[in-house]
């Protein structure tokens, strides 16, 4: 039995969650990339009703050990390149959703698995919680994107001591280090995700999509374009968002509360 992919929703967040067979570590092989595909395109067509999407996986143990071992073993010189690729349009995709993307991660996400959860827009990990870019073991390099994502999550020399040792990091230190957002103790994960996700959902689908994209020029603009960039993306947000209506219900709730009473 091979690691499968579920899709929830419970309004306004999207669930995607990894299983495997009791005891084992959710893997991803061809199959489970094919599901997370028809996941995220189902993500994509209903973007606009919801707030967040949710990374996860059903054991506590573990969220993601990377690469199915099967298909490892199967690779060759003149294969690995096409599933490189591949794993790298998957998390391209995820990415790029239109809409903040959490990662919660319980116990081990090394390789692919730490990869997968910096596809991601923030992580939450619990203080149990394992992490490891660990291709360097195998004689191989990290291949969906963790060099690039790493770097620039914890700054170029940590992400080259971390790929050049393999070693295995808690949540603590990957905390520290800047790899997550919220750190602590398993029993409040829920809660800081929950709290998270009802700040979230409280504000302008539009607004969110917008700022999302805002943010993921950064890297690439200088300050000057991003005047063009915020500039354009605000007037979408008063010509197709709800940024009026928002605009009026704050002004007229001022008015409001500044009339005098009799």
């Amino acid at each position: 039995m091979q690691t499968t992919l579920a899709l929830s929703f419970s309004d306004p967040v999207a669930t995607l969650t990894l299983q495997a067979p009791e005891g084992k570590p959710p893997t991803l092989d061809h199959a489970v990339m094919d599901a997370m595909d028809a996941a995220l395109a189902e993500i994509e067509g209903r973007a606009a009703t919801l707030a967040v999407v949710l990374v996860r996986s059903a054991s506590p143990k573990f969220f993601c050990a990377g690469a199915n071992l099967k298909v490892i073993e199967t690779l060759r010189a003149e294969t690995i390149a096409a599933w490189v690729r591949r794993g790298h349009l998957l998390m391209n995709r995820l990415e790029a959703l239109p809409l903040p993307v959490l990662a919660i991660v319980e116990g081990y996400a090394l390789g692919g698995g730490l990869e997968l959860a910096m596809a991601c827009d923030l992580i939450f990990a619990s203080e149990n919680s394992r992490f490891g870019q660990s291709e360097a073991k195998l004689g191989l390099v990290t291949g969906w994107g963790g060099c690039h994502r790493l770097s620039r999550r914890v700054g170029l020399a940590r992400a080259k001591e971390l790929a050049f040792t393999g070693r295995m990091f808690d949540g603590t230190e990957a905390h520290a280090m800047g790899l997550t957002t919220w750190c602590g103790p398993t029993e409040n994960l829920v809660a800081a995700v929950n709290t998270f996700v009802t700040a979230v959902a409280g504000n302008s689908r539009a607004a969110l999509r917008e700022t999302k994209a805002i943010l993921a020029t950064c890297d690439s603009t200088t300050i000057a374009e991003n005047a063009d960039v915020e500039a354009a993306a605000s007037e979408r947000c008063l010509t197709h968002g709800d940024a009026p209506a928002r605009l009026q219900a704050f002004f007229a709730a001022r008015r409001s509360r500044s009339t005098p009473r009799p």
